[in-house]
């Protein structure tokens, strides 16, 4: 058979999405097993043996690649279960990491605390050392100092060191000595240091950084070690890899070393999977939304570009890494409806999670949630969620609803359930403002890419209180970020520090070509010692920018520093490329400032091959023979008789006039009334506003990519 699997280990499930050679899909979801992940993860590989009826060695024994995707360092941070970790760094800079940036979250808050400390204070030590701003030492290492560093951290039972030192991003020999001293006097203990993980300017967020790379480096390495042991034992042969914050993958020796790169890794392969889906349309700009049971996530892509951030917080500590630049709010099927003591009624950020669950789980749960609302209204089949594995109770749904929202406000049961379903739409569609409006990008020029379990039944809600035209919900849109990370391209950002100024073209112009030199020889050998051949190499610069006097910098993409050195006459395009970078997110320039390079950054990727989906059946335009049943449900105020899909039967073609709804065994699609629905070459669906035809919603929407600037992830290695 031979097939590729994708798996994502979320909070509440764990998706998987299985191709095989033939470009035939198998989709299944098991529960997390919080406290031993690699379990859950065995659950579904036995699951999807059991599918094709074969024992799970001989399964796993045709699986070619696993890509894999976790939030257990994100769900450690917030739990505040990581590694007790110690913090080293230069004397009289004892405060810097917990003192932060000294700007608190909420200026008008005069009693905010301060966010718990990810190491308390008396697991801080400092060490005589330093190293000036042209990496000269000033102060040779006190290597007494860090021994003695090393018996204090043993006697207080420390598990990992994160160290970071003044300037040692321009010289890194203390940091590599003290290394060293540490890990003979902590045999066992992780230790980082910031010189690895992040070597650029800005002493906090390097420390930061570095204090997340320690503090939940042994939790993940001995999860991937444990997943590792238990797939080999069970016959696994294949290539394993794991998703990364930056939208791409790395191997498990990389992941084991650089653990913070996982920190927001668990949605990040959702706008990757997006793009991909997108592209069969020639659509580049578009506002994705995974909605699990948990929470809502929301993406910019533009020219079908993900927003990529350097400056992304971890329980309002600081993560300096390249991530995909994802907003989430707490807006899930699990989110919890209440009333508060003024009588507005609220949905989440509470969740019930899977255990207890939604009340008509009937597992407990008694507070009304989404997926309750959702049930009550219609929208589910009772018999039929997660393809029949779980049967719900609109008794308990009813009950929960009544007695916990209704009954409050003194409104009619269905009342209730359709003010939870406005609320959490309108709360979506605030959180998909944040990354385009607050952005300055207009979210009606863009294509509304929805997915999770619950995202395309609040698809045309959320579309119609932003108004946005189109709608995409892809095939695979249940297990969207596992579907990802199997059109994502293995990735490793790179920096380096360069204080470069443009009124010194000769200096600028030697030192950007010797960092690019010595990036891509970096860059090299990462892919080499992944097994990519260097046809499928591909080098992506960007430079961190700024006027002189400014203290953000802006990352501006420099397209031809991946062709070859640059020359003096191209630095003044390097200039007009900066300027409208710019002018375009600020909406403004500084004509007569000097332009500065901070830093220069490389993206070493190896291309992988696109996911083999396999075209569907052609069809006719009616979608007759896909009918399945009709049931009440609730459109435009009032219950009418719906006709239900069954969205194995419906072909390429196929159209739907709303309302209706299309059930898969993992998702629910509610096609609203002023809504058409059409199926794609390959089982994916877009849907439209009546009254104006696909073609030319298609022909609007993907004039506005810029085509040429696209950014192409998701190849699989051959």
């Amino acid at each position: 058979m031979g097939c590729i699997l994708g798996i994502d280990v979320g909070g509440t499930f764990t998706d998987f999405l299985e191709v095989d050679t033939a470009g035939s899909v198998e989709i299944v979801k098991t529960p997390t097993t919080s406290q031993r992940p690699a379990e859950g993860v065995l659950a579904g590989l036995n699951k999807l043996a059991s599918c094709h009826d074969l024992p799970l060695e001989r399964y796993l024994s045709q699986v070619t690649l696993i890509v894999h995707g976790t939030t257990i360092t994100t769900n450690a941070i917030i739990t505040r279960n990581f590694a007790k970790t110690g913090y080293l760094t230069t004397k009289g800079f004892r405060d810097i990491l917990n003192s932060r940036r000294g700007i608190k979250r909420n200026a008008f808050t005069a009693k905010e605390s301060p966010p718990a400390p990810i190491v308390p204070q008396n697991l801080v030590r400092t060490v005589e050392e330093r190293v000036d701003r042209d990496g000269k030492i000033v102060t040779p290492l006190r290597e007494d100092d860090v021994r003695a560093a090393a018996d204090y951290f043993r006697e207080h039972g420390v598990e990992a060191v994160a160290v970071n030192y003044m300037f040692s991003f321009l010289n890194t020999a203390h940091e590599r000595r003290t290394r060293e001293l540490l890990e003979a006097g902590l045999p066992g203990v992780f230790v980082t240091i910031s010189s690895d993980v992040l070597p650029q300017v800005r002493l906090y967020e390097r420390g930061s950084t570095t204090v997340f790379n320690a503090c939940v480096g042994p939790l993940l390495r001995t999860y991937i070690s444990d997943l590792q042991h238990q797939l080999e034992s069970a016959g696994f042969r294949g290539r394993f890899l794991t998703m990364q914050s930056n939208g791409g993958v790395m191997s498990p020796e990389v992941v084991k070393e650089f653990a913070a790169n996982t920190l927001l890794s668990g949605p990040a392969s959702g706008p990757v999977a997006a793009s991909y889906f997108a592209r069969q349309h020639k659509l580049h700009d578009l506002i994705t939304i995974d909605m699990g049971g948990t929470s809502l996530d929301t993406c910019l892509v533009r020219d079908g570009r993900a927003s990529v951030t350097n400056r992304s917080e971890v329980a309002e500590y600081a993560l300096a890494l390249p991530s995909l630049d994802i907003h989430a709010i707490g807006a899930g099927g699990g989110s919890i409806a209440s009333v508060d003591a003024g009588g507005i009624l609220k949905v989440g950020p509470e969740s019930a999670g899977a255990v207890p669950g939604p009340a008509a789980y009937g597992s407990g749960g008694s507070q009304p949630t989404v997926t309750d609302a959702n049930l009550v209204l219609g929208y589910l089949n009772p018999e039929y969620f997660l393809g029949g594995e779980r049967h719900l109770s609109l008794e308990f749904a009813t009950n929960a609803i009544d007695a916990a929202v209704a009954c409050p406000m003194q409104i009619p049961l269905v009342e209730a359930a359709r003010g939870i379903i406005d609320v959490v739409n309108a709360q979506m569609a605030n959180g998909v403002r944040q990354v385009s409006v607050a952005r300055g990008f207009d979210p009606r020029d863009a294509t509304l890419v929805a997915a999770g379990g619950a995202g395309p039944l609040h698809a045309c809600g959320i579309a119609d209180e932003l108004g946005i035209k189109l709608i995409l919900v892809p095939r695979t849109s249940s297990v969207l970020c596992s579907t990802g990370m199997l059109a994502t391209d293995l990735r490793h950002d790179l920096v380096r520090f360069a204080l470069l100024r443009f009124d010194e073209p000769e200096r600028t112009v030697a030192a950007l070509n010797d960092l690019r030199r010595e990036l891509r020889e970096h860059g090299n050998k990462v892919l080499a010692e992944e097994n990519v051949p260097s046809s499928r190499r591909r080098f992506q610069f960007t430079c961190d920018m700024q006027f002189e006097g400014q203290f953000n910098v802006l990352e501006t993409v420099v397209p031809f520093l991946a062709d070859a050195p640059i020359r003096p006459r191209q630095l003044l395009a390097v200039a007009q490329i900066f300027i409208r970078h710019h002018e375009r997110v600020y909406g403004y320039t500084l004509p007569d400032s000097v332009i500065e390079i901070q830093s220069i950054r490389l993206s070493a990727i190896g291309v992988t091959d696109d996911p083999p989906f396999r075209r569907i059946s052609q069809g006719t335009r009616s979608a007759k023979a896909a009918i399945k049943g009709s049931r009440r449900a609730w459109f435009g105020g009032r219950a009418t008789n719906t006709l239900v899909y069954e969205s194995s039967l419906l072909k390429a073609g196929n159209e739907i006039s709303g309302q209706a709804i299309v059930e898969a065994p993992t998702t629910t699609i509610k096609v609203d009334s002023q809504w058409n629905l059409k199926v794609d070459a390959i089982g994916s669906y877009l849907m439209w506003k009546k009254g104006t035809q696909l073609d030319h919603v298609l022909a609007r929407l993907s004039s506005r990519g810029s085509g040429g600037a696209s950014y192409r992830v998701g190849r699989r290695i051959a």
